[in-house]
């Protein structure tokens, strides 16, 4: 079944670790196989990566824009995971968890970013912090951006 993705005027996309913006209108592509896709208003900029659980969803990130993850990426994320999973006491964090990284080892990043989103509110709580913002809206040709533009996404 393909992947029906709806795009608004200039609004940036990665596939495959590729970045690709819209041009001036509305439009909507179907991707028929699959691929490695990520909205700019889903990725999570480095200076944005302020908290463990948040760093664990930029490396996934990186992984995602860089398909496949190079044997060092990989290396982080065991870290940043294995350190997370002995921080986190609550069961259903911990299941959380072992679902991203069933998810990581499938390749399937995109769900295990979209698995992480709950967990980066609750750790939000925890630590007395903003939740994250994650909408971002995509620039405006010509004029300044809101909540930043893509850049090249590297790892922590």
């Amino acid at each position: 079944m393909p992947l029906k993705l709806k795009l608004g005027a200039h609004e940036r996309l990665v596939v495959n670790g590729a970045v690709l913006v819209n041009g001036a209108y509305r439009t909507t592509i179907l991707v028929q196989n699959f691929s490695h896709i990520m909205r700019e208003k889903d990725v999570l900029q480095e200076a944005d990566a302020d908290t463990p659980t948040k760093r664990l969803y930029f490396v996934i990130q990186a992984m995602l824009m860089q398909a496949p993850p190079t044997a060092a990426l990989g290396e982080t994320y065991r870290a940043l995971h294995d350190q997370l999973a002995d921080a986190f006491v609550k069961p259903e964090n911990l299941a959380t968890l072992r679902a991203v990284d069933a998810m990581v080892e499938a390749g399937d990043y995109y769900k295990a970013l979209a698995r992480l989103h709950p967990l980066i509110a609750y750790e939000a709580g925890l630590l007395n912090v903003e939740p994250h913002e994650w909408r971002r809206k995509p620039p405006v040709p010509g004029g300044k951006t809101e909540g930043g533009a893509m850049r090249e996404v590297a790892p922590a």
